[in-house]
């Protein structure tokens, strides 16, 4: 699950699940990696999309963005929890046109449960207090992956 400030104004949170893995193209032993046919083969839940025999994947604009990661430190919330922070940068192969820097903090429990109640609402305050400091570099609505289909002047849609 993902903290996310929200989409229309600077204060609060949203919170996003979801599930994603990342791996070189060249991991995939298969003869036409960018079938869609080979893609369902490697994630089986994508089967159920519709899709023609010769329909294929492509990178988004054509291009390759790769990541930068920096790990700045812990922050002690108390109570045995503690979150690892880093900076993070996006920028694109070759050229290294930065796209979005990304400030992220990590806490991992086994169980909700298991937080107390004043770590959460100390969790909840740094990040609603970091926004409120830092509210002129933060770009509403924003996603780092929208941002890479908006490279070359793409419009996206709310649900895309």
């Amino acid at each position: 699950m993902q903290a996310l400030p929200l989409n229309d104004r600077i204060g609060g949170f949203r919170t996003l699940y979801s599930h994603n893995c990342q791996f070189g193209v060249s991991q995939a032993h298969e003869r036409d990696r960018t079938a869609m046919s080979t893609l369902s083969r490697v994630f089986p839940a994508m089967a159920v999309l519709k899709r023609s025999k010769d329909e294929r994947i492509s990178f988004v604009n054509e291009g390759i963005v790769e990541e930068l990661l920096f790990p700045l430190g812990k922050l002690d919330f108390g109570k045995g929890i503690v979150a690892k922070s880093g900076v993070s940068l996006w920028r694109t192969r070759g050229d290294h046109q930065p796209i979005v820097g990304e400030y992220s903090f990590q806490v991992k429990f086994d169980r909700r449960e298991d937080v107390p109640g004043k770590t959460e609402r100390l969790v909840k305050q740094f990040f609603i207090t970091l926004q409120q400091d830092i509210q002129e570099w933060i770009s509403l609505g924003t996603t780092k992956t929208g941002l890479v289909y908006r490279l070359k002047g793409r419009v996206l849609d709310k649900h895309e």
